[in-house]
């Protein structure tokens, strides 16, 4: 009877030590989603949104937005310098060479996905909301070449800039 006694006391222990711990997650997770969501000083969309994923090996694993009134939002998961979430700032000049690009490479007419069965390598996911409309592209294998440099053109931006606000760690 002792026995049944501290097994139901140990079984209570876990399972209430285990739910609270899942409110604990799930309040971190809501407090995230809505501090990472979007950029509250600018609209409620970013003219651009890049993700490059992680692989199996050491790609780097960042995400980063930029609004239209040249607002940019970065988050750096792994292998990257910067770690956390962090703000800046770029000219309206770039922002107009952003959307200029967009347009020069008809970013509107690639496909949403450029895939491979291959799971090891990194993907670069790119959203854009220009001109009221908004497309997804996730590229992995395969993707076409005008979509590759884009890619570079807005590493270029993103290292360009100088100045970023650390918002949180």
């Amino acid at each position: 009877m002792v026995r049944m006694k501290s097994s139901f006391f140990i079984f209570c222990i876990i399972f209430s030590s285990c739910s609270v711990f899942q409110d604990r997650i799930n309040n971190n997770e809501s407090h995230i989603s809505n501090d990472l969501s979007l950029d509250n000083d600018s609209q409620n969309f970013p003219l651009l949104k890049m993700r490059k994923t992680p692989c199996f090996g050491q790609c780097p694993y960042f995400e980063v937005s930029i609004f239209s009134n040249g607002n940019v939002q970065y988050e750096g998961f792994k292998f990257v310098e910067m770690i956390g979430l962090y703000k800046s700032k770029i000219d309206v000049k770039k922002i107009a060479q952003i959307e200029d690009q967009i347009r020069r490479i008809d970013f509107f007419s690639f496909n949403e996905i450029y895939d491979s069965r291959v799971t090891d390598l990194p993907s670069i996911i790119i959203e854009v909301n220009l001109d009221g409309k908004n497309h997804k592209v996730k590229g992995r294998y395969k993707m076409p070449e005008n979509f590759k440099l884009f890619t570079k053109f807005i590493d270029e931006i993103i290292t360009e800039i100088q100045v970023w606000n650390n918002v949180m760690n």
